[in-house]
């Protein structure tokens, strides 16, 4: 009866005061009226969870637009909402009242340290590991840590769908119903240059030092261990051929649409078919071209021939910082870049005013900002003197400037000769990135 009490206040309180998408009280209502309510509530015949270091909101997004648009209804936490209040939000808005669940599949991003206690309630029969990585150090720690969370909540009746390219986390399919995706070595996958950092350089069966075949980016690629033979599991589904000329990609031999061009995106989107074929869908390709990076995650515009160009990173995170950076060098033109990436959490009257773990901008791969095609650069907010720091390292000349607020940021470009802005933000920066494209609109005007 405690749960239909929750399951009954929690859908009035969502009727009448119509909480928006990213507003997780009425999931903290259930949960605090029956701790359970997760356990308890009704789940549709398909439950699809989503985790990783990186990458899991953008998946989540493609596989419940491409269901949405294949005519099923989804209950889904697409916002990324990935903790026991926000999914159970995510139910609740497809169960009646009655706790019958109106929806054919479930699409749930769950936080990685949390896996345990989910995926016992959830009960999916897939779950999908994007990558393990360097991540932020005050929560997470270390890549040993996270795997052994999520090994924890993993059990035999669960399909498991893992990047054959991450030798972390593709050792989670051990012993399990696993299937594998991977991209084939592509023409600008580095072979001997060895990369900025990695999360893996020791053999888990022998601790004999790796040998890498290529590197994609991080520890992301193909390896094999001399002594033992431990190397990269071999792919159900490989990726064999990108052609960002014509926006296609090879799978399995067969051509689909590719939706983004940024190598992160292109692994999203091969995850989905992945997941998709596993599903027996057909008729992929025509829905694929209906599908966009959701504009939380990447957005322009252009104002008087000028593109404003919004790039989101996991802040602290340095595999996905090195990797949007590589990405901004690579779009053509010439840029000014604000980078604004200290974690809000480190401002509130919980937490220090200023972030303690700054190790990650030294693990960071910041010489790509050494381009010419870079012409300005901002540096924004309570780190920017650990920032000007690490700079010192890098021949940036003088077209560096920094500043102690994040809305204060635009003040300081000169946007002369430049084809566009980029605004390289944390997750939680997304008001104050509004703010300062308004301003730069005004300085364009």
């Amino acid at each position: 009866m405690l749960f239909y009490i929750s399951l009954w206040i929690s859908k009035l309180y969502l009727y009448l005061f119509k909480r928006n998408s990213t507003d997780d009280t009425t999931g903290m209502l259930a949960c605090k009226i029956d701790r359970d309510f997760l356990k308890h509530v009704a789940k549709p015949p398909t439950v699809i969870c989503v985790t990783g270091t990186n990458g899991k909101t953008t998946t989540c997004n493609f596989i419940c637009d491409f269901l949405e648009k294949s005519g099923f209804k989804v209950a889904a936490n697409k916002e990324g909402a990935n903790l026991r209040p926000g999914i159970s939000k995510a139910l609740l808005k497809t169960v009646t009242i009655f706790n019958q669940s109106k929806a054919d599949f479930a699409v749930i991003e769950f936080d990685e340290l949390s896996s345990a206690e989910l995926l016992k309630d959830l009960k999916p029969q897939y779950v999908i590991v994007t990558n393990l990585s360097s991540d932020t150090m005050k929560r997470n720690g270390h890549t040993d840590y996270v795997f052994a969370r999520i090994k924890a909540g993993l059990n035999d009746d669960m399909t498991l769908i893992l990047n054959g390219d991450d030798l972390i986390s593709c050792q989670l399919g051990k012993d399990k119903n696993a299937f594998y995706f991977s991209i084939k070595e592509q023409p600008n996958d580095k072979t001997k240059t060895i990369p900025f950092s990695k999360d893996i350089r020791l053999c888990p069966v022998c601790d004999s030092e790796l040998i890498f075949d290529y590197v994609r980016y991080n520890h992301i690629g193909k390896a094999h261990c001399p002594k033992c033979g431990f190397s990269n599991p071999v792919a159900d589904f490989l990726l064999e051929k990108i052609d960002l000329e014509n926006r296609q990609i090879t799978i399995n031999s067969e051509n689909y649409h590719l939706i983004d061009p940024n190598l992160t995106n292109i692994y999203n989107e091969l995850t989905l078919i992945s997941l998709l074929k596993l599903l027996k869908i057909s008729s992929i390709d025509p829905i694929l071209k209906d599908l966009k990076v959701t504009k939380t995650r990447f957005d322009k515009e252009s104002i008087n021939g000028i593109e404003i160009i919004t790039q989101m990173a996991k802040g602290q995170n340095p595999v996905a910082v090195s990797r949007s950076l590589e990405y901004i060098k690579e779009m053509p033109g010439k840029k000014a870049l604000i980078i604004i990436l200290d974690d809000m959490l480190d401002k509130n009257a919980y937490h220090t005013t200023r972030g303690e773990a700054i190790n990650w901008i030294y693990e960071t791969d910041f010489s790509f900002l050494e381009d010419d095609s870079i012409k300005e650069i901002v540096v924004g907010g309570n780190n920017y003197a650990d920032f000007k720091m690490r700079f010192n390292f890098l021949d940036l000349k003088d077209k560096v400037h920094y500043c102690n607020e994040e809305s204060d940021t635009y003040k300081y470009l000169k946007l002369e000769d430049i084809d566009k802005v980029v605004i390289l933000r944390d997750i939680y920066m997304g008001k104050i990135a509004k703010e300062i494209i308004a301003n730069i609109k005004e300085m364009l005007k």
